[in-house]
């Protein structure tokens, strides 16, 4: 089974990126409108949105790269017990 994004424009369902696919090739379609569009914002819009900066008086967190590498060094192995 294949998934493809699309979206409906109130006539026909238009795919949201290129389908390889033969011509005339009989689909069974299955909506699922439970699932949430992707949004993407500016850089204006981030800035303004408060999530830029969020932890910049945190004094816990010091070298913010060394921090992120930490958090992604403990994500990583997390529920491995080798480690």
């Amino acid at each position: 089974m294949t998934t493809i994004k699309a979206h409906f424009d109130g006539m026909s369902i238009i795919p949201d990126e290129p389908v390889e696919l033969p011509l005339n090739e009989p689909l069974t379609v299955h909506v699922d409108a439970s699932v949430t569009p992707e949004r993407s914002i500016t850089g204006v819009q981030l800035a303004k949105s408060g999530f830029a900066g969020l932890w910049k008086n945190r004094k816990d967190i010091g070298d913010s790269l060394e921090y992120a590498r930490k958090l992604r060094r403990h994500a990583e192995t997390r529920g491995r017990s080798d480690t």
